[in-house]
């Protein structure tokens, strides 16, 4: 074999000085704290994977979390208890766990690691997790590297579009929260190459490798089924567009893997629910799972609400709009694959009552696109302002791309010096004295907005914009807790390198 040329490692050099960066940023931006709520049901059923290689759990922890199947399902038959969540999310889980098992990070003995992890509800270690979530970032960012190459010839262009895209939206979040948000978009985007590849050479290798993708999305949230007819469609479009004596060809790469995709879940649902038809979300509150809701809200909700807008907490969506002609006209397969799944996801999503997936950051339901969605900003980067940097519309589009971005990213640092969910901690205010005034404060402003005016009102959080109204309306003990909290809650922030040594799980 050939050694490597000097063009070869020169090109090698840029993406791996990227994910060098991704890396460190990450590495030193570490959050202090788990995001609670569904993903300590998971790591349960992870935690009896490691230590039983089943996926009940002991009913003396999961009957005692949550209400009767929020977190967990009593299996009518066996009275065993299951995580109602997709597999899949238990064995993302699996590596970190599966490292403090053996490495014995938490007792120094390979037999107190073995009594630890069997203690339900146990936290595991945090600087693994944080390590783990380090991991699933820098293979996002190779992964949107590659795609971007598609679009560009500039490796400039490439690295702002993977860079802007990881810190200057909600993804910097969930670079951080230990949930499934992160590897959703991993999943998404691998789906989307292999896709792509496919409907460029129809070789079956890249259908097959995109039934994979789809299969652990399907595994890790029952919504992403509505990959499948979307995949088989688009395929049979792309294949009758162009080879359509390649049909009969591909057939079997194009059907029988999602058979099996469904064969699988309809036996992993009667192994932990008792019927190929349940799907774990069937007991609690089933109404608000399902697409029986306006439309019209949700999806005005995820375009412009302020709290929710794609545009707000994902702004290179803005510049990929204005781009979007352009990149329409050059790539037309991309953009009709592109806004085809986004307009079904979208308008299912908005069915759905829950659409805005509360206790959150920003749109998190439907970020598992936007970074593929936000492919045009390439065009916009390329074309408006770098090809027209000597005109004074190249420069004007890329300062307001600039001050965007960069009030954006302030954004991002803002929410993420607080703890996970210090939004909804703070707003209590609301929910104990309700007014419209406070309400249109939590409302109206983008979590961003409100992070910063609390960090700006650290050393005066009586000047907060509720704090009077809530004070004439709550018992003076209840306000002096609440003010308490949020010094609390200021005070502790969510950075890992701050935590004192002996409090870094």
């Amino acid at each position: 074999m050939a050694p490597p040329t000097s063009s070869t490692i020169g090109r090698l050099l840029l993406p791996i000085a990227l994910l060098l960066a991704v890396a460190l940023i990450d590495f030193a931006a570490m959050p202090g704290e788990f995001w609670g709520g569904d993903p300590i049901a998971w790591r349960e059923e992870t935690r009896s994977i490691l230590i039983s290689g089943e996926l009940n759990v002991p009913a003396d922890f999961a009957s005692h979390y949550g209400d009767p199947g929020q977190f967990y399902v009593k299996h009518p038959t066996t009275g065993l208890y299951y995580s109602k969540f997709g597999l899949a999310n238990s064995l993302m889980s699996l590596p970190p766990m599966w490292v403090q098992k053996v490495l014995d990070i938490r007792t120094g003995s390979a037999a107190a690691t073995t009594q630890t992890i069997n203690v339900r509800g146990y936290r595991p270690s945090l600087l693994l997790f944080n390590l783990w979530n380090i991991v699933l970032s820098v293979v996002l960012a190779a992964l949107l590297y590659v795609m971007t190459g598609w679009y560009t010839r500039r490796p400039l262009t490439r690295i702002v579009c993977v860079l802007t895209g990881l810190y200057c939206t909600a993804l910097a979040y969930y670079q951080r929260a230990q949930s499934s948000e992160i590897y959703q978009a991993i999943f998404f985007t691998a789906c989307f190459i292999c896709l792509m590849s496919f409907l460029r050479d129809r070789a079956a290798r890249w259908l097959v490798l995109t039934w994979l993708f789809v299969g652990l999305l399907v595994f890790t949230r029952l919504i992403y089924g509505l990959m499948m007819p979307l995949v088989i469609g688009l395929a049979i479009y792309a294949i009758v567009r162009d080879a359509p004596r390649s049909l009969a060809r591909l057939a079997p790469a194009l059907l029988l893997p999602p058979i099996v995709i469904l064969a699988l879940l309809g036996w992993l649902n009667f192994v932990k629910f008792g019927s190929p038809w349940a799907s774990g979300y069937h007991i609690w509150k089933p109404e608000t799972h399902l697409p029986v809701a306006r439309w019209q809200d949700g999806v005005w909700g995820l375009l412009f609400a302020a709290r929710f807008s794609i545009f707000l907490y994902f702004p290179l969506l803005i510049f990929a709009v204005i781009a979007y002609p352009r990149f329409a006209r050059a790539h037309r397969l991309d953009t009709i694959v592109i806004l085809a799944i986004f307009i079904v996801f979208l308008v299912v999503i908005g069915m759905i009552p829950t659409w805005a997936g509360e206790w959150t950051y920003g749109p998190r339901y439907v970020l598992f696109i936007l970074p593929v969605l936000s492919l045009p900003f390439i065009t916009f980067v390329d074309e408006l302002v770098i090809d027209r940097v000597n005109t004074w519309p190249g420069r004007a589009w890329g300062a307001v791309a600039v001050v965007c971005l960069a009030y954006s990213l302030y954004f991002q640092i803002q929410v993420n010096r607080l703890p996970f969910w210090s939004y909804y901690r703070e707003r209590i205010a609301l929910e104990v004295a309700w007014n419209d005034a406070s309400a249109a404060y939590f409302r109206d402003h983008h979590v961003g907005v409100v992070a910063d005016d609390l960090l700006r009102h650290r050393d005066d959080v009586d000047s907060l914009p509720f704090m009077a109204e809530m004070k004439k309306r709550v018992p003076p003990q209840f306000f002096e807790d609440y003010r308490n909290g949020l010094i609390e809650m200021l005070r502790v922030g969510n950075w890992y390198w701050s935590l004192p040594p002996g409090q870094r799980g």
